[in-house]
């Protein structure tokens, strides 16, 4: 498909939007478009709230994880190395002569690993009015060179791997939004499509004052405040079961400094995550339902190794009620507490044998063990639309078909 590309420097007043789309089982990506000319790349990243740097793979890096297509940024005119001295060289690591970076992604090891240098490009994003390709000369962006442990996998209904990083959007200087801030304010509003297997399902991302949430008499728009830094961290104050509280301690969801406490939100996490503490008796209500309501147990699943609390498939379960997790945050502007409903969508998952056939379902809340900062995931994120109002240090949520949020 042709686009229609406007080379106007960094001066648009209209917001942008991109693509949002599934790649693996429970991973979004977006696409990217950067370079000029023959050296044009349009590659799949991961939409990364939990991440600064945007990244891709380039050519000549060594060693590489698979990937169909790399970068070719020493063929690009447009590519340009960032200098040790430039303020966006923070903190000050040297890789051939000009700035570099190094990243670790996750808790547990062997942890994925990115290196390169820092680069400016010109990247292409939609105009949310116009339908164009906007050009955005000398943008900040990560080019790997060496990776370790990255395992990306293909789109739904594409052969190979076609995703080539990291598409980061914290507050922090070298992420894409601070980038864009005359055109993102500092705001953008996703809706996470739910899997349908076998079945590709686009969604967008919009950027700035396109960026807005609605609700209705039965969804209402909830808003609570927001701490940005390295990540985007959420006062949770309490998990309930079915309208049961959870003996959980709030304290353990407390903010103190990036990566040590409390709860953050991160598209690129697939799966949330609980500290061992939390986790527990949310495991326990959740057994005890499903035991006193069909007499269910649990059951172990070599095809189900990412997660600890797995069920047979029983005759009628699709039909059965499931249980309500609810999250309860804390809020600056009112007495009382904010609910976030996860159901069966939300919380549980099929997952299948090396044949295709369904061997079981689990729920795809995970456990790290404390103390640990706490996680709400991809996967818990689906049918809720989001907007960040990051300079108003808030977000904002309401229930959302996102079917129907289509590109």
């Amino acid at each position: 498909m042709s686009r229609i590309y406007n080379r106007r420097k960094n001066l648009f007043p209209d917001g942008i939007k991109s693509p949002l789309s599934l790649v693996q089982s429970s991973v979004y990506v977006t696409q990217l478009h950067l370079g000029e000319g023959d050296t044009a790349y349009s590659p799949y990243v991961i939409l990364d709230t939990g991440a600064e740097l945007t990244w891709v793979q380039c050519e000549s890096c060594n060693p590489c994880f698979e990937l169909d297509q790399k970068f070719a940024y020493k063929k690009s005119t447009s590519f340009r190395r960032v200098s040790v001295n430039d303020e966006l060289c923070a903190p000050r690591k040297s890789y051939g002569g000009s700035c570099g970076f190094s990243l670790l992604y996750g808790d547990i090891g062997p942890l994925p690993e990115a290196t390169g240098l820092l680069g400016r490009e010109t990247f292409y994003f939609k105009n949310s009015r116009t339908n164009n390709m906007d050009a955005y000369q000398g943008l900040a962006f990560g080019c790997t060179l060496k990776s370790k442990n990255i395992q990306f996998g293909p789109r739904p209904n594409m052969h190979g791997n076609v995703v080539a990083g990291v598409f980061g959007l914290t507050s922090k200087p070298k992420s894409l939004l601070t980038q864009l801030d005359a055109q993102t304010h500092g705001r953008f509003f996703y809706c996470i499509p739910p899997i349908i297997r076998a079945t590709l399902i686009e969604s967008t991302i919009y950027f700035g004052d396109d960026a807005q949430i609605t609700g209705d008499a039965t969804r209402q728009v909830q808003t609570i405040p927001m701490k940005s830094g390295f990540h985007y961290y959420l006062p949770l104050s309490g998990i309930s079961v079915n309208n049961k509280r959870l003996p959980i301690d709030p304290s353990i969801f407390e903010y103190v400094g990036d990566g040590k406490k409390g709860l953050l939100i991160d598209s690129g996490s697939a799966f949330s995550a609980l500290q061992r503490s939390a986790y527990n008796p949310l495991r326990q209500a959740i057994e005890e339902f499903f035991l006193d309501a069909y007499g269910w147990l649990p059951r172990s699943s070599r095809q189900a190794l990412a997660f600890d609390l797995c069920y047979a498939i029983y005759p009628g379960y699709n039909q059965k009620l499931f249980p309500n997790v609810v999250l309860h945050f804390s809020s600056n502007d009112q007495v009382g507490e904010i609910d976030m409903v996860l159901g069966k969508e939300q919380l549980f998952t099929e997952v299948e044998d090396d044949h295709g056939q369904k061997q079981g379902f689990c729920m795809t809340i995970t456990v790290v063990d404390d103390p640990n900062h706490s996680v709400l995931g991809s996967f818990q994120q689906v049918n809720f639309g989001f907007l960040y109002d990051v300079y108003n240090s808030r977000l904002s949520f309401v229930p959302q078909n996102c079917l129907e949020n289509i590109l």
